[in-house]
């Protein structure tokens, strides 16, 4: 049983200003940390709450610099808002700041409050994309840049440095469509799952993008799943607790196209869906996942706007960090004998 745990952090919380907020952030990573977890998800949204943040480059550098061995992703960067020389020369700073623990997750966004105000429309996002990904490979990887795209010239361009990490930061591209899958199999070093489509629909896309790999001769990368979690010493507890915090959610993703499912009741929702329950049903909730995905790292959001509290955040994170060690601990164990 080898997979990451990763904890995907919140944009926002009750915390009364930024600076609370940014604080909890650190303290959730040192106790997930300090719990074994391996990987913390750093979103990016746009044009949000007042208590939130809107640079995740920014935030995953101050993640990384109190840290000493989890690493740090973006979970994702919308890659189309942002000039890729400048993402590139931010991921070798961080490559370099972190000893290599920094991880680029991108994404095409689908919110058009995080496209708009950078002059990309929506219905572009999917073609710049791709070529900001060539643009970052070419950057990483090549000691001269000549390109000549449609949207950008380079003549001569240089990344320096260069990367502490040979061919750069691993670049971890998230989707959730068929062209999305295709084009993580092409351009980039691994996948991210979302956590809206269910987990027998991840484990079809997870066979798609390993087929398409095969297909086009590139290296297959890390299979990155991604799941709305609760924790609380009881299951049915936890479900009560999270029905009314994650359904509206589901609401909010159907408005904005990126949920298209006729499922309205909570029980529906949740089937083959959610990590919800004690610490020790979430883990082997996450084992279950890892396993039939063939996922190299499982990624709860274990924090929602609704809930819990940072101080109760951190208890679950602890218990949620023991429950799977000792998962892994017996399956090494069954494997020695």
């Amino acid at each position: 049983m080898t997979f990451a745990l990763g904890l995907a952090l919140p944009l926002t919380s009750g915390a009364p200003t930024v600076s609370a907020l940014l604080e909890e952030l650190v303290e959730e990573v040192e106790a997930a940390e300090a719990a074994g977890f391996d990987l913390a998800f750093v979103p990016e949204h746009h044009q949000g709450p007042r208590v939130g943040y809107c640079a995740p480059l920014v935030v995953a550098a101050h993640l990384l610099a109190r840290t000493s061995r989890i690493r740090v992703a973006t979970g994702v960067l919308v890659l189309p808002a942002h000039h890729p020389l400048h993402v590139a020369e931010t991921a070798t700073m961080l490559d370099h700041l972190s000893d290599g623990r920094f991880v680029l997750g991108v994404g095409a966004g689908y919110q058009p409050a995080d496209l708009a105000p950078f002059g990309v429309d929506l219905a572009e996002r999917g073609p710049v994309m791709e070529e900001w990904l060539e643009v970052l490979r070419q950057l990483f990887n090549e000691p001269d840049v000549n390109h000549h795209g449609g949207r950008l010239d380079l003549d001569g361009v240089r990344l320096r440095p260069p990367p502490r990490t040979p061919g750069g930061p691993p670049v971890w591209l998230g989707s959730w469509s068929g062209a999305g899958v295709r084009r993580a199999a092409r351009w980039a070093g691994g996948w991210v799952a979302d956590p809206i489509r269910t987990v027998t629909e991840v484990a079809g896309m997870a066979d798609a993008y390993r087929a398409a790999v095969e297909e086009l001769g590139t290296t297959a990368g890390p299979v990155v799943v991604m799941r709305e979690a609760w924790v609380d010493n009881d299951d049915d507890r936890a479900h009560g607790a999270f029905a009314d915090l994650v359904t509206p959610v589901f609401g909010y993703y159907r408005k904005r196209g990126a949920f298209t499912e006729d499922v309205d009741s909570y029980e529906e929702l949740a089937a083959d869906r959610f990590v919800v329950g004690s610490p020790e049903t979430v883990a082997d909730t996450v084992v279950d996942v890892a396993a039939r995905t063939g996922g190299d790292a499982v990624v709860l959001h274990l924090r929602h706007p609704g809930g819990p509290t940072h101080e109760v955040a951190l208890e679950r994170i602890a218990a949620v960090g023991k429950a799977v060690a000792a998962r892994r601990a017996n399956a090494r164990q069954a494997g020695a004998s």
